[in-house]
């Protein structure tokens, strides 16, 4: 069968936190969250890791409208920089800044002891805020393992089918329970909105992510025509043949 960026060598899935953790390394700072019912603030401090690039921004991410929010929900805070969201996006989302504006230098901190850098936070509404820092980390090019890509989007036993998309199709809807389906419904209908309203330049990202898609999307549709059909369903969301009239 044809090898593709779609066929790991070992299947690597995380979750959104980890995507941000493995995100905030990469930008060489340490990770920061804000409080559940917390305002966003217009700037914040982080602790820089190391002497390297750091970020130019912080973007509160939220999907939910500032008045619909819950006591317990909060923003993702994802480091950018600037330089690089203009190389491999289409969509600005960063304030325009005085010419003259310096980028941000770390400073030395003595309660709490450390180097820390002060970013703006600009916030940003989106179509879908969990998968934010997994477009971001493989659309700037922080990320080249792509299993952590592949993974995240369909069940290795499904990837193993490529490129073969009816066949890829037929199997997550027999692998994956209904409850299951569904996460990879949300969060791949969501990555792909993402992709949408942000513009990501990386076409061969973009592509892994349309087919994940694709093939998500027709084996929701092989569940429904399942159902309609009136197949009897066992614990695993598959649907069984149906028992013969005596």
């Amino acid at each position: 069968m044809k090898q593709s960026r779609l066929l790991p060598i070992r299947c690597l899935a995380l979750t959104k936190d980890e995507h941000l953790d493995i995100l905030y390394r990469r930008m060489n700072v340490e990770k920061m969250t804000l409080q559940p019912g917390a305002s966003i603030p217009s700037t914040v401090d982080l602790r820089v890791l190391k002497d390297a690039h750091v970020p130019s921004h912080i973007l509160a991410v939220f999907d939910i409208p500032p008045s619909e929010w819950e006591p317990s929900y909060s923003p993702i805070l994802v480091p950018i920089r600037a330089d690089l969201h203009v190389r491999d996006f289409r969509t600005n989302i960063i304030p325009h800044s005085p010419p003259e504006t310096p980028y941000p230098i770390p400073h030395v901190s003595t309660r709490p002891s450390g180097r820390f850098v002060t970013l703006p936070v600009v916030p940003l509404p989106v179509p879908h805020a969990p998968s934010i820092p997994l477009l971001f980390l493989f659309a700037l090019g922080l990320e080249q393992r792509s299993q952590l890509l592949c993974c995240r989007l369909l069940p290795p036993q499904v990837i193993g089918e490529f490129p073969a998309l009816p066949a890829m199709a037929q199997l997550m809807g027999k692998l994956c329970s209904d409850r299951q389906l569904t996460d990879y419904i949300v969060f791949n209908q969501g990555l792909w909105k993402n992709i949408l309203f942000l513009g990501p330049r990386d076409a061969g990202f973009v592509g892994i992510v349309r087919t994940a898609w694709t093939v998500t999307v027709e084996a929701r549709r092989n569940r429904q025509r399942v159902a309609a059909a009136g197949m009897p369903i066992d614990v695993r969301g598959r649907r069984s043949s149906p028992v013969p009239n005596a």
